[in-house]
């Protein structure tokens, strides 16, 4: 009983840890899409490249910051590890883990990007 409970908290704790994974993830792209909304809209509107000012610093700024945070979640994320040996459960119960409202496995994270794949760009 107190193994399945063990389990059940982990399985909690692991699926909170990649769904803040995925959010600053996601901040990320949407900052870069930011930049590239008013890049492209500064250049429709044939303004000078100083017009956006504080908007491009501060953004990239942010961008930093989201960079230092997906630094510190690994960090949180080999902590929880170590915990989760601890405890005594191997990586076999807790992987394949799943998204959130997602059936699809997601792969542990290794600190580098996926491989580039054409037709996933073109989808978007």
């Amino acid at each position: 009983m107190r193994k399945e409970r063990t389990l059940n908290v982990a399985k909690a704790v692991a699926s909170q840890l990649y769904a803040t994974e995925e959010a600053i993830d996601t901040a990320l792209s949407e900052a870069a899409h930011l930049i590239d909304a008013y890049v492209t809209s500064r250049r429709a509107l044939r303004l000078s490249t100083t017009m956006p000012g504080d908007v491009h610093e501060n953004t990239l700024k942010a961008m930093m910051a989201l960079n230092a945070a997906q630094h510190h979640m690994t960090a949180a994320h080999e902590g929880l590890s170590r915990i989760q040996k601890q405890v005594g459960l191997d990586a076999a119960a807790m992987f394949p883990p799943t998204k959130p409202g997602d059936d699809s496995a997601i792969p542990p994270p290794t600190g580098m990007a996926p491989p580039w794949r054409e037709d996933a760009a073109l989808s978007t």
